[in-house]
């Protein structure tokens, strides 16, 4: 079991990142804070041996994932009305950290930003890891559980969607 203190830390490091990753999935901030907080007392709890921080971000990311996975299915979720483009944005901007590049990446380009929402999920979560949190193809199919070609074809799947809807909605704008 993990100190108090060190604990502590990684609450620190990671909170963050941990939230941005159940938005995602979530679309719903109050649900993310919750699935994290659950994420964090398993943490708490775990007798798991960790072989560095890197291990329980790791951990971590996989435990919130399935989290969101348990939420999402839920009876009571069906019945819900998912939210709108515009409430998703201000959600995430509640959730988004210090992180410059992060911040940038979400707050100037709105249209890029828009259309990775607009994805689904398995392709949202792995443009999510590589290009928000960093991870490569080996790294986030070992999160998710998959096999790195998977992981290969999801990222260009959802570029290629990524590329029609940025492509679309720049044909729609007005010549100046």
């Amino acid at each position: 079991m993990l100190s108090e203190e060190t604990y502590a830390d990684y609450v620190r490091l990671y909170a963050d990142s941990m939230l941005r990753i159940a938005v995602n999935y979530c679309r719903q901030r109050t649900d993310a804070e919750d699935i994290v907080q659950e994420a964090f007392l398993k943490l708490y709890e775990t007798d798991t041996e960790f072989t560095d921080a890197e291990h329980i971000k790791r951990w971590l990311i996989r435990v919130t994932i399935n989290a969101c996975k348990n939420h999402l299915s839920s009876a009571w979720l069906r019945r819900m009305r998912p939210m709108g483009f515009q409430e998703l944005a201000l959600t995430l901007d509640q959730a988004v950290d210090t992180n410059p590049a992060w911040y940038e990446a979400y707050g100037e380009a709105s249209a890029l930003f828009q259309a990775v929402c607009s994805l689904p999920e398995r392709y949202r979560s792995v443009v999510h890891l590589y290009y928000y949190e960093s991870y490569s193809v080996r790294e986030i199919a070992q999160i998710l559980q998959k096999k790195e070609t998977t992981i290969q074809t999801r990222l260009m799947r959802a570029r290629k969607m990524l590329k029609q809807h940025l492509k679309g909605a720049w044909q729609d704008e007005p010549e100046r």
